[in-house]
């Protein structure tokens, strides 16, 4: 259930559409917003007074708006964005973090990551990088599956966020040097790596506890790229969902590359749910 639904502003237009999808959501799941603002610890005294009170003002006309449930709460707070955001998510243990896309700084991003992928490490809540227009409930969900805890729980975060959604899966399946193996992918040379890799999806289905009206997606041969592409084309999904984590036990991200690579740039909302 989605009973609490924390959305956090930068009062920018980016995130707009944040606000009106916790909205929508909210009357769907009759749900209650507490919509956020941070101002930086590190401003001016003044400057900090300032943009408070301005905050306070633009959050409140946003939930005195006819669209807003009555009971949305407005929290103005100052400190570090990211751990604040993530402190706040945790004392009110909501079930989601609403936030929109981020304003792109290439050289600065290419060193520290970006805000989301910062909030993502923090957060041990559900996020959801809104990225479209909102014209109502999410239509066709797309979820990644890669045979991890986390894009079960993922998966499990999408259905109940979306139930009326029709719902597809994808798992890219990786071949080992194809450019010489496989060089010309014929269906006969990728044979031997989708027949591995589909007995290794059939015996984790049957074990793992697979959340009702989760598909089993079909084997792919092809780079989580284009595999991830592909079924966007052919699932014209509004919303995708994939679980969050490192491969590796050193991993400086907790998230996993291809994970960064679309919160960075997401083609479409983005549920990113760590396991």
């Amino acid at each position: 259930m989605i009973n609490r639904i924390l959305v956090a502003s930068d009062l920018s237009s980016r995130s707009d559409r944040a606000v009106e999808r916790a909205v929508q959501l909210a009357q769907e799941h009759g749900g209650k917003i507490i919509l956020m603002h941070v101002v930086d610890e590190d401003l001016p005294a003044t400057v900090v007074a300032r943009m408070r009170q301005t905050a306070g003002e633009v959050l409140g006309a946003v939930a005195q708006s006819e669209h807003a449930p009555e009971s949305t709460e407005i929290v103005v707070e100052t400190g570090d964005p990211v751990l604040t955001i993530a402190e706040m998510a945790e004392a009110l243990d909501v079930d989601l973090v609403v936030l929109g896309v981020h304003k792109p700084r290439p050289f600065w991003d290419m060193f520290s990551g970006t805000t989301m992928e910062r909030l993502v490490r923090a957060l041990h809540r559900p996020v959801l990088l809104v990225q479209g227009p909102v014209t109502g409930p999410y239509t066709s969900v797309l979820c990644g599956i890669d045979l991890s805890p986390s894009c079960l729980a993922a998966g499990r975060t999408a259905l109940s966020l979306a139930p009326k959604a029709k719902v597809a899966t994808f798992h890219a399946v990786h071949v080992p040097y194809q450019g010489m193996i496989a060089r010309d992918a014929s269906e006969k040379q990728l044979a031997p790596f989708v027949k591995d890799a589909r007995a290794r999806l059939d015996g984790w289905w049957d074990s793992a506890a697979i959340p009702a009206g989760l598909p089993k997606p079909e084997v792919t041969p092809a780079s989580v790229h284009d595999a991830h592409a592909a079924a966007m084309t052919q699932s014209g999904a509004d919303l995708f969902a994939l679980g969050a984590h490192g491969r590796m036990p050193l991993s400086p991200s907790l998230l996993g590359g291809f994970t960064e690579e679309q919160i960075r740039d997401p083609q479409s909302d983005l549920l990113v749910v760590r396991g």
